[in-house]
């Protein structure tokens, strides 16, 4: 084989790799990704435009394996990233992202949390030139292919203040509705928060469950799971983790809600065309 047809047949061979991987995103559908990223958390929406949001990038660079898993390769674009909270197992693969592709607009609270890693993110968003928008309940992003995206947590502003003990009592908790189905994201939101979002009057009612912290303890109450009625739920969550998550008792409470989790079926995929739901599975 010559040296040119080889070279071709390279490239065939990585295009048909990368249509053989996404081939299972459907067309005119909303596709929601939970990335196996291991203990932390990445999202990965594309709405049936191909507007794509990045909730949350996970603890160190895996995110950028599994972003050219459901991207083309020459995709080096995202429209909007969401940090949830400044901790560094949601935070570290975002500012590799940043180096990497061209972000618009970075959604994030603006809470003071002392950590190097934070002052490295938020100096690749400046470097970036992204257009950041601070995140607190009310604040609404429209796609124009019918897909929202409400923030519904903090109930108002954190920005400039110093975070409280625990920081994950900031979380970001966003709602993303495509037709008549909807998702809820949690980041590390616990107990307190969820009944926040329960008192507020929201409409908690969904369809898919980002299950919070990584199915701990302290999150994800049984108050909590009788308002917002998922027919799925999600965990990101690693393998064997030292902190023991998801806990028993996360689990327990969901009983009778089908659960799909990260460290046991790796990237999980939920598809949507607004009036039916179908999951898939890496593993």
């Amino acid at each position: 084989m010559s040296k040119r047809y080889y070279f071709f047949f390279l490239v065939f061979t990585a295009i048909s790799v990368w249509a053989f991987a996404v081939a299972g995103a459907p067309r005119d559908f909303l596709s929601v990704y939970a990335l196996d990223v291991w203990q932390g958390d990445a999202i990965f929406i594309e709405t049936p435009q191909g507007h794509q949001v990045l909730i949350d990038g996970g603890p160190d660079t895996r995110v950028l394996s599994e972003l050219s898993s459901v991207m083309p390769f020459w995709d080096k674009s995202i429209d909007l990233i969401v940090l949830t909270h400044p901790q560094e197992d949601h935070m570290f693969g975002l500012i590799e992202v940043l180096g990497r592709y061209d972000v618009a607009n970075v959604l994030m609270t603006g809470v003071n949390y002392h950590t190097r890693t934070y002052e490295e993110f938020k100096k690749a968003v400046e470097e970036e030139g992204a257009r950041v928008i601070i995140a607190r309940a009310g604040e609404k992003i429209r796609f124009d292919d019918g897909v929202e995206m409400d923030v519904l947590f903090p109930a108002s502003t954190v920005a400039g203040q110093d975070a409280p003990a625990d920081v994950n009592d900031t979380s970001v908790a966003a709602r993303l509705r495509f037709g008549e189905k909807s998702f809820l994201f949690m980041g590390d939101a616990g107990m307190q928060e969820e009944a926040a979002l329960v008192r507020s009057g929201e409409d908690i009612d969904i369809d898919v469950l980002k299950v919070s912290h990584h199915g701990s303890k302290t999150s994800t109450s049984q108050l909590f799971l009788e308002k917002t009625t998922p027919e799925f739920a999600v965990v990101s969550v690693g393998a064997k983790n030292k902190y023991g998550h998801p806990h028993q008792d996360t689990l327990a409470r969901l009983t009778g809600v089908p659960l799909y989790r990260t460290d046991t079926q790796g990237r999980i995929a939920v598809y949507t065309n607004g009036e039916r739901i179908s999951v898939a599975t890496e593993h």
